[in-house]
């Protein structure tokens, strides 16, 4: 007998191998091979409005029935269907409503049922299209500016007619559009829904804020802020007159603060020696208040007391863990970022291959 937790379990095995970092690898990887080959990767960033909360039901169910066996599109359909909601105000309730679109909110199927709500999103030719749950970015790459972004409009016009056949909500004031050059270039307009998209010279996707030369630069800023932000709040517990355990303090440091910086490290571990300084002095800054070290005791000596790596310790590690998994990843397009015969190295650039 099957359940929804069993069926989770068969759509979830192609995707457990998976995660953010490998998909902006991908990305990251078309964008610096442009870079290299002076050309331009434009590149749109969507976001879709109440992503979970709007899959239409009706859409949803012709696809399962198109992707699955009869026995769990029928049991999915069982599970969709019947569905009520209602709104709280204060000690009242609203009469109950028919849900007629949306996933369950903190669903094992959840996730899942979007995916597969979205699996048949237009693949325009010329382009990469990677999305991960709501997240989807398009990238088009060409000899100038003009090119790329014909191929990039091309795209937009196809994933636009697919959005109001699935009755998918684009916020285009959210969505991001920007080119990835070298220099200094002007945007030619890309239209969503009769609406321009933006032309920032950054866009965040998945967690990381990759900027118009990818350098790293703004990414590392933006963590340093958030550092900073975070050790303000903490620094009662880690500071210098506060006196909680060495051992605590340590093990808030890394299971709260370090996970912050260390977050896609594999990627921007890459940048200029200059940037990856400014989260080691971060590190240098912390440490010493935990231990209230003097002015005259070396960093290296701190770290190697308190058997704490340096960032580029943890950079190689890191570094050496995701190349690993690549190796023995399912997933062709995962093991092709292994592939690097066809490396053209014009750029002064680190490859996250050489991290190793």
């Amino acid at each position: 007998m099957f359940d929804v937790y069993h069926i989770a379990s068969i759509l979830l095995l192609q995707l457990v191998y998976h995660s953010t970092i490998e998909q902006v690898h991908r990305i990251t990887a078309i964008i610096e091979f442009a870079l290299e080959e002076q050309q331009v990767c434009a590149a749109m960033f969507l976001d879709v409005a109440q992503a979970f909360d709007k899959v239409w039901h009706a859409g949803l169910l012709h696809k399962i029935e198109q992707l699955l066996h009869t026995q769990h599109s029928q049991l999915l359909k069982s599970y969709l269907s019947d569905r009520y909601f209602r709104v709280k105000q204060g000690e009242e309730y609203s009469d109950l409503k028919p849900a007629k679109a949306g996933v369950p909110q903190g669903s094992v199927l959840g996730p899942v049922l979007y995916l597969i709500f979205t699996s048949d999103i237009p693949q325009p030719t010329g382009t990469t299209v990677a999305t991960f749950a709501d997240d989807t970015a398009i990238l088009a790459v060409g000899a100038d500016v003009e090119a790329a972004t014909q191929k990039l409009k091309q795209a937009a016009g196809s994933i636009n007619n697919w959005t109001q056949q699935w009755f998918i909500t684009l916020n285009t004031d959210n969505s991001k559009h920007v080119n990835f050059i070298n220099q200094r270039c002007r945007y030619l307009p890309v239209t969503m829904n009769g609406k321009i998209i933006p032309t920032p010279q950054m866009a965040k996707y998945l967690g990381m804020t990759l900027d118009a030369k990818l350098r790293w630069k703004v990414h590392v800023k933006t963590k340093r802020e958030e550092l900073g932000i975070k050790y303000r709040q903490m620094y009662w517990l880690l500071g210098r007159r506060f006196t909680l355990s060495l051992r605590n303090k340590l093990i808030l440091y890394t299971q709260i603060l370090k996970p912050i910086w260390t977050y896609g490290i594999q990627l921007w571990g890459c940048a200029a020696q200059s940037t990856i300084a400014v989260i080691q002095h971060f590190e240098n800054k912390v440490l010493r208040d935990i231990v209230n070290a003097p002015w005259y005791i070396r960093n290296t000596d701190l770290h190697r007391d308190l058997n704490m790596e340096m960032v580029t310790a943890v950079i190689r590690r890191f570094a050496r863990k995701h190349e690993t998994r690549l190796h023995q990843h399912v997933n062709v397009e995962a093991i092709q970022l292994l592939d690097n015969s066809a490396l053209v190295r014009r750029l002064k650039r680190t490859k996250p291959f050489e991290l190793v």
